[in-house]
């Protein structure tokens, strides 16, 4: 699946197609923008915090581990050459042993976003030039 910001709506809001998912993103005011969205950092905030609960759930379901939900903060530190990131888990379930709990949390290293971040990424940038129609 491919991600996609197709649609300018305001100053920097662009609609974002996930596949049939409709997604908007802005800046603040302070930046020129609306507020109408989370910001771009926001994304990448979300999906960590999305992808180690998912991977923590799964682990917990296919392990028999009693785990009711976890709650997972995400906060960008610091941007430039070193680039930290905070990542806050709160497991929840009353039967969560000691053990099981030192097992989740090992397992958040292993998310995909996590694995993905912490590895690094070469990005490939291509230029697309926009079709020319000539008039009939």
């Amino acid at each position: 699946m491919s991600v996609e910001a197709v649609k300018k709506i305001g100053n920097f809001n662009y609609e974002i197609n996930v596949g049939a998912h409709r997604l908007v993103a802005d800046v603040s005011s302070d930046l020129g923008g609306n507020g109408s969205g989370p910001e771009p950092h926001d994304f990448l905030e979300s999906a960590l915090a999305a992808c180690t609960a998912i991977t923590l759930q799964m682990y917990a379901d296919q392990k028999n581990i009693p785990l009711e939900c976890c709650d997972v903060k995400i906060k960008i530190l610091n941007e430039g050459p070193v680039n930290k990131i905070e990542r806050e888990i709160t497991l929840v379930g009353e039967l969560l042993t000691e053990e099981q709990r030192r097992s989740l949390f090992a397992v958040a290293d292993e998310s995909p976003i996590c694995k993905f971040l912490t590895r690094g990424a070469h990005i490939e940038s291509k230029l697309n030039q926009p079709e020319l129609f000539v008039g009939l």
